[in-house]
């Protein structure tokens, strides 16, 4: 898995699925900026300075170390920065089951048929998951609503929804704060003055028109 930014000025972090604790994950802190990895490669005879074991949300997380920092203050600033990753994990799963299970319901009361499927994910800050992701159909026009992301450039999430089966991404749905948009392809190449259209709050109405067009355009 892909290094992350640095926990310390001096280690860079990964993680992983724990082989040998049920629920658990598995924090490498490695050497980082103050011994420069190789082309951007860790070397292979670099050793991991530091290993944890973790499981639990938020304040209970649960946290036993494999190798352990002598230092307490390092310790703990490093069980910190386990805690938040796991916090920012169990925050970004609750708000794609919010999301999902709120356009299933909008989506079944407008006369699409649904199915909740998980899509594995991988992301070097959180580790391996499974997130939701939802399939709809009406009629022949078959769409799918696919989280692409945790966070991107200027955003905090990220979901699409694609036309299938070719995968067209047709609108896209991004948070801010607690709050999800959507922004919707083909407002932005009629919108006519170089900017798009701008991103909707993400309300029943909302989806009924991205739904509607996107089935006339599969039409």
């Amino acid at each position: 898995m892909a290094r992350q930014r640095s926990a310390r000025a001096d280690l860079a972090v990964r993680v992983n699925i724990d082989p040998d604790v049920d629920g658990a994950f598995r924090f490498t802190f490695m050497p980082g900026v103050s011994r420069p990895l190789q082309t951007g490669v860790e070397p292979l005879s670099a050793a991991p300075r530091y290993v944890a074991s973790a499981r639990g949300p938020g304040g209970a997380v649960e946290i036993r170390w494999l190798r352990a920092p002598d230092r307490e203050s390092v310790r703990e600033e490093l069980e910190d920065l386990v805690r938040r990753r796991l916090l920012e994990r169990s925050g970004w799963l609750e708000r794609l089951r919010d999301l999902m299970a709120t356009v299933k319901g909008w989506a079944e009361e407008l006369g699409w048929a649904t199915r909740l499927v998980d899509k594995r994910m991988q992301d070097p800050e959180i580790g391996d998951y499974r997130a939701p992701s939802l399939l709809l159909q009406k009629e022949a026009t078959r769409l799918y609503l696919e989280p692409i992301g945790r966070d991107a450039p200027g955003i905090e999430g990220v979901v699409d929804l694609c036309l299938m089966p070719s995968y067209d991404d047709v609108a896209r749905l991004t948070t801010d704060g607690d709050r999800w948009k959507v922004r919707y392809v083909f407002e932005d190449m009629s919108a006519g003055n170089g900017r798009g259209a701008p991103a909707r709050p993400l309300t029943k109405a909302a989806i009924r028109r991205v739904f509607d067009a996107m089935h006339i355009h599969a039409g």
